[in-house]
């Protein structure tokens, strides 16, 4: 691929950062050197912040998991987006006064700086991501509108139906050809949706309770997947087995009762009807 903006597909690079104390210096040079290499029409200032919000980020991951985090860059012809895989599912919040803790400082600088910043699930265990550009919180086209196209390098190219709910686009010029069946197994259409947050605890695996999301999802759709049943959109949901709400006293249990009240509600009136609307819209322009 070349790492040109005039590219037909956006540049995307990757990389793992170890768990060393030098290594995130140089994942952040390594981003920034990257970003300027591809001519990217941002100012001066923007890329001082990506560096920095890239630093909170990636130190985040490998200090409080001890282990090496995966980091992808990309230029989405709007806005550059920055991604850091770890191993861990917690989530990041920020602690209510308490800017110095964990996900305190490094949050407010991301709610402060970045055009916009989520976090996510991941089969690795989360990825955190954010987004420097305009600040107008619409997301950019990704390719010709309801179409992603790969092209090998053999000059062939294959496309498919990209729903507009789906927050990422699969398309990619220049795959080796004997690659192209794992590109395609790999495709997968995805709009996330957070869950209410509770004080959960995890008793063989850490002592005080920490807040994370529960019963948040997405809307899935895997055109090429084996199982017919996931070729079309369905809606996934987490739940994690040997995590514990603990020590609720009535208020508390009706706090807990309230809040997966409002859950089951936002399932009920906005996901299943975004999910009926997603399998219509699939089989009104997909083709198989």
């Amino acid at each position: 691929m070349s790492d040109t903006i005039s590219d037909p597909c956006p540049p995307t690079f990757g990389f793992r950062v170890e768990a060393e104390s030098e290594a995130v210096p140089e994942a952040r040079r390594r981003i920034a050197a990257l970003v300027r290499g591809w001519d990217v029409p941002l100012p001066d200032d923007i890329l001082g912040d990506l560096e920095l919000l890239s630093t909170e980020l990636i130190t985040n991951a490998v200090r409080h998991t001890d282990s090496s985090c995966a980091v992808a860059v990309r230029w989405t012809g709007v806005r550059v987006r920055v991604e850091v895989t770890d191993v861990s599912p917690a989530r990041p919040y920020r602690r209510p006064g308490s800017p110095e803790a964990e996900g305190g400082r490094g949050l407010l600088l991301v709610e402060s700086l970045a055009a916009a910043w989520g976090s996510a699930p991941d089969a690795a265990g989360k990825v955190v991501w954010f987004e420097l550009g305009p600040s107008d919180r619409t997301p950019p086209p990704w390719s010709a509108p309801g179409e992603w196209t790969i092209t090998t390098d053999s000059g062939s190219a294959i496309s498919g139906y990209l729903p507009a709910w789906a927050e990422d686009d699969p398309t990619e010029a220049n795959v080796p050809l004997d690659q192209l069946p794992e590109r395609l197994a790999g495709i997968n259409h995805r709009n996330f949706f957070e869950g209410p947050m509770m004080p959960i605890t995890a008793p063989d695996v850490w002592e005080r309770a920490e807040e994370d999301a529960v019963f948040e999802g997405s809307i899935d759709c895997n055109p090429y997947d084996p199982d017919l049943g996931l070729r079309v959109p369905v809606v996934n949901l987490q739940v994690c087995v040997g995590r514990w709400i603990l020590g609720l006293d009535p208020h508390g249990l009706a706090e807990v009762a309230a809040k997966l009240h409002a859950h089951a509600d936002f399932l009920e009136a906005k996901v299943r009807p975004a999910l009926i609307a997603a399998r219509e819209d699939w089989s009104a322009h997909h083709t198989d």
